[in-house]
């Protein structure tokens, strides 16, 4: 068994693998990294799974990929019972399917997939970290239950991956004993991905006017997404700029405050929420600047469009956002809550297009160097191939 081991040239380890990949139904950057994960894993030759709700991007992706899907409930802080419920069906599906790999996206998955492996011993857990901890502040939760979860999903994977260098370095001040199977990998991007609608169409379909500066964010409308400081930074870019236009696209529970505050702003007719959007990368080809205003953020999915897409980005300077979007050189990074610091950055790039242009060109090509979607799947597959071959060369030794 060890001599097949050594036999097996690195690339080739992956193709023989059976992996069944664990997500939440929500949408946004962590479902699109899914979406395009399990697009180029299946292009790849791998046996796949998935284990979802049977809601959102990602069942429709393994839906459309004739992938077999099986139904799980995942929920952030459903506590032990629940998840065991869940793990026993993964671990049932893990079985059924000879999965060698449970690869999960966020911290309730994760927990259900530690669970699952530990009963189905069959399998390895690979646990990709796309934030911080729910109820958390840094990565320590505050509750003991949340706590608990976190732990299970720390100690059951075999490899943890975080979407960004400042994660890591998070995780690691916390438990240092988990650097050696921490590994950092970018979320990726498809650079050569063409929009299908032009920038005038999408303005169009939103019903904003086709002259003036638009301004946007692409963000689950979340606490931790900054939406109340980017509506604030709206109305004070409204003031100053009275042909510009704003676009708020996304969905989730502060939908019904991001309305009402609004309106309360005078900026209805203004602002628009247009909710979920069927592609975030055509809204964000028709803005002349993307906002990231999160509080707490692993990385940005939607800084790197921009970037790939020209456009200048001005971000909040929070987790693993300043990997993605050079101060000064792509974009404007400025402190977390500050929406006067927001619509300053704001008005700065509409006030000099010349230098908005620079960015967006220096940002296309730091998203070619660093995150296109290939470099992301091929250091997946390794860290797939370190697992696969290290598991035959354990059966080697015990035999």
């Amino acid at each position: 068994m060890e001599a097949i081991a050594r036999s097996l040239e690195a690339d080739s380890v992956p193709k023989t693998a059976r992996i069944i990949l664990v997500a939440p139904p929500a949408r946004g950057g962590l479902a699109r990294h899914v979406v395009s994960l399990l697009a180029h894993l299946h292009e790849e030759g791998y046996a796949l799974g998935v284990a979802c709700d049977g809601r959102g991007p990602v069942a429709e992706a393994a839906r459309e990929l004739l992938l077999p899907c099986y139904l799980i409930t995942l929920q952030v802080g459903g506590g032990p019972v629940r998840a065991m419920r869940s793990a026993l069906r993964l671990a049932g599906a893990v079985s059924r399917f000879g999965a060698q790999l449970v690869h999960t996206h966020s911290f309730s998955a994760g927990l259900v997939g530690a669970l699952a492996v530990r009963v189905a011993r069959s399998a390895q857990l690979v646990a990709t970290i796309h934030n911080y901890p729910p109820r958390a502040r840094g990565m320590r939760p505050q509750r003991a239950r949340d706590r608990w979860a976190v732990g299970q999903v720390l100690r059951g994977a075999a490899r943890l991956i975080t979407v960004s260098d400042g994660l890591r370095h998070d995780l690691l001040s916390l438990y240092p004993g988990l650097a050696s199977k921490a590994v950092t990998i970018p979320n990726g991007i498809e650079l050569a991905a063409r929009v299908s609608r032009s920038p005038r169409e999408v303005r169009e379909e939103l019903g904003i006017p086709q002259e003036g500066p638009l301004v946007g964010m692409v963000a689950r409308l979340a606490p931790q997404k900054g939406v109340r400081e980017f509506i604030r930074a709206c109305a004070d870019v409204a003031a100053r700029w009275p042909e510009a236009h704003f676009v708020l696209a996304g969905d989730g529970p502060l939908r019904g405050v991001a309305r009402s505050l609004r309106d309360e702003l005078g900026l209805a007719g203004r602002l628009e929420l247009p909710g979920e959007v069927q592609s975030a990368r055509e809204l964000i080809s028709a803005l002349d600047v993307l906002v990231v205003a999160s509080t707490s953020e692993g990385s940005s999915l939607a800084a790197m469009e921009a970037m790939a897409e020209e456009k200048p980005v001005v971000a909040t300077r929070v987790g693993g956002v300043p990997e993605v979007v050079a101060d000064g050189e792509t974009g404007v990074l400025v402190e977390a809550g500050d929406s006067g610091a927001l619509a300053g950055a704001i008005d700065e790039m509409l006030r000099d297009p010349a230098r908005a242009r620079e960015l967006g060109e220096r940002g296309r090509r730091r998203a070619a160097e660093r995150f296109d979607v290939k470099q992301m799947l091929e250091r997946t597959q390794q860290v797939y191939a370190d697992l696969l071959r290290d598991e035959l060369k354990a059966g080697g030794d015990e035999s």
